[in-house]
């Protein structure tokens, strides 16, 4: 974490120099920063906050038989489902996730939560289906699933032989 922040921080020093010579606009550019920062602290709070109370509140039992590495298949379709459910924001979705994740949850597990966000996230389906149809929207619901299967999978073998 750490490492990144130093990274952003750079890259905005970086652009602030450059605009400062180039438009001279860096100050408005600063000002429409703190102005997203202060609309969105509240959501990043909020979803820390739930991401923390998760951690506390899953049951490592329940994590080491549906969720863990052991858990196998089990957890990549759990995951799936799960990630295709959470209909959220990356704000809050991911401290979600790092909380299951601290809690035991295994690399495929991890793994197939994300990409049945990315891929099947219930909040897409309005726009899906009014921009490209009923009919296509059905089709990549069939056509992800299995992907997100197979990216838990890989995953969870890649933990068993390589990671472990």
């Amino acid at each position: 974490m750490t490492q990144t922040t130093i990274i952003l921080s750079i890259a905005a020093i970086i652009l602030i120099v450059i605009n400062s010579k180039k438009t001279g606009k860096q100050y408005e550019g600063l000002k429409l920063g703190l102005t997203q920062f202060l609309q969105t602290a509240p959501i990043i709070l909020g979803a820390f906050i739930l991401a923390g109370i998760i951690e506390v509140l899953i049951p490592r039992e329940f994590v080491q038989n549906w969720l863990s590495r052991e858990a196998g298949l089990k957890g990549i379709v759990l995951g799936t489902f799960g990630g295709m459910l959470l209909a959220m924001g990356p704000y809050a979705f991911y401290p979600i996730v790092a909380s299951i994740m601290a809690s035991g949850a295994g690399l495929g597990t991890i793994i197939s939560i994300i990409t049945g966000w990315v891929l099947l996230g219930l909040s897409k389906f309005p726009y899906e289906t009014g921009f490209f149809g009923v009919k296509f929207t059905v089709k990549k619901l069939i056509f992800s699933i299995p992907f997100c299967f197979l990216a838990g999978l890989i995953a969870y073998i890649l933990e068993l032989t390589i990671l472990t």
